[in-house]
């Protein structure tokens, strides 16, 4: 009996250690998640995310020296605060590129949750205005408004007057449109934005997808034929150059950029681009003084973007528009949602444009300092 009762306290203590060593892992597993989650949400910065991308260091001396003549100005960006400008410098450095113009940005833009709206918009159209003047050649501010404002002109000429450079939309975009504006483009109450835009000659970057808002676009640009409006993203029509060549041939103050945005957006118009790189190489050529560079990252900080990866995406958008053929680098597949990850193979050898230097130019600079001044 006291051999069996011996046995019995041993199996009890092996029992409570295994317990115990569970429970520990746990702990362990569950500190882990939440030091994960709080880093990503743009805490607990490490000396890596201030690393550049070792796609700086490979470029060889010939492509630099190329890019620097462009004078690259980076049309399409969202910028969170003060606080990601010491990154955002650093990688302008690495990627060459001479200004930025930064667009007035609402909360949900930079978080993604629906419970935000369109909120706090007003706070960074100030924050960016002011990094526009502490930085006046690196950086141009274009406020924002929302369209359901009736105060919402007013806003308008007040950041115009503190130093804004033109007026970012967003009414156009699907999911604004149906989760918050529910208003058509050309709502009569955005008629005295459009007037008083072209009468300043203030140039609007106008979000619109053609797809849907097709006749209301055109009804506000035959209404104000002198208006200025970058439509970007190739006005979400990269699959129909017929239709996109028609508007620009119809309206010759409408301009577009080359931003995709999200990497699930960027690698599905990439591989549109590779499809029908000829096709593509034309219509950028017969229509390069209405197109501008941007890459259109957001940015925040959200570790996940690190100096590295905005390095990689600018360099991805410049690959795109000089090379024979490139590949993506890791992290721009690594920030992919799911369902789009799985359909990608990682090595795809895309086909770019191989674009002229007088081309590029265009893009690159001329179009925008015609646009957004100096």
């Amino acid at each position: 009996m006291p051999q069996q009762k011996t046995i019995v306290t041993e199996i009890v203590k092996k029992s409570k250690k295994s317990d115990l060593w569970f429970y520990i892992i746990i702990i362990i597993l569950l500190a882990i998640m939440l030091l994960w989650y709080i880093r990503q949400m743009g805490y607990l910065p490490l000396w890596i995310d201030n690393q550049p991308s070792t796609l700086i260091a490979e470029m060889d001396p010939a492509t630099r020296e190329r890019r620097a003549d462009f004078k690259i100005i980076n049309a399409h960006e969202h910028v969170q605060s003060f606080s990601n400008i010491p990154l955002l410098l650093k990688m302008m450095e690495d990627c060459q590129i001479e200004k930025m113009i930064m667009l007035g940005t609402s909360k949900f833009t930079f978080y993604l949750n629906p419970k935000y709206g369109f909120s706090e918009y007003d706070k960074n159209n100030e924050e960016i205005i002011n990094i526009s003047k502490k930085y006046p050649d690196k950086f141009i501010a274009l406020c924002t408004i929302d369209p359901r404002d009736e105060d919402k002109l007013e806003k308008l000429k007040k950041f115009i007057a503190d130093g804004a450079k033109g007026l970012k939309l967003y009414n156009g975009h699907g999911y604004f449109y149906d989760n918050f504006f529910h208003l058509p483009l050309d709502d009569p109450g955005m008629m005295e934005v459009y007037q008083y835009c072209e009468e300043q000659e203030i140039p609007i970057l106008y979000h619109i997808n053609s797809g849907r808002f097709l006749d209301q676009m055109e009804r506000v640009l035959q209404a104000f034929p002198d208006l200025v409006v970058v439509a970007p993203h190739f006005i979400l029509t990269s699959r129909n150059l017929t239709l996109l060549s028609r508007l620009l041939d119809t309206y010759p103050n409408l301009y577009t950029d080359i931003s995709f945005g999200h990497p699930d957006f960027q690698v599905a118009g990439f591989k549109r681009i590779s499809y029908n790189a000829v096709a593509f190489r034309e219509f950028m050529q017969k229509y390069r003084d209405r197109i501008n560079f941007g890459t259109d990252i957001v940015i925040t900080s959200y570790r996940a973007k690190s100096r590295s990866y905005i390095d990689d995406i600018t360099l991805s958008y410049f690959d795109m528009l000089e090379k024979e053929e490139f590949t993506l680098p890791d992290s721009i597949y690594k920030m992919m949602g799911k369902k789009a990850r799985e359909k990608t193979d990682p090595n795809t050898v895309y086909r770019g444009l191989n674009l002229d230097d007088e081309t590029l130019r265009m893009i690159y600079h001329d179009n925008a300092e015609r646009i957004f001044g100096k």
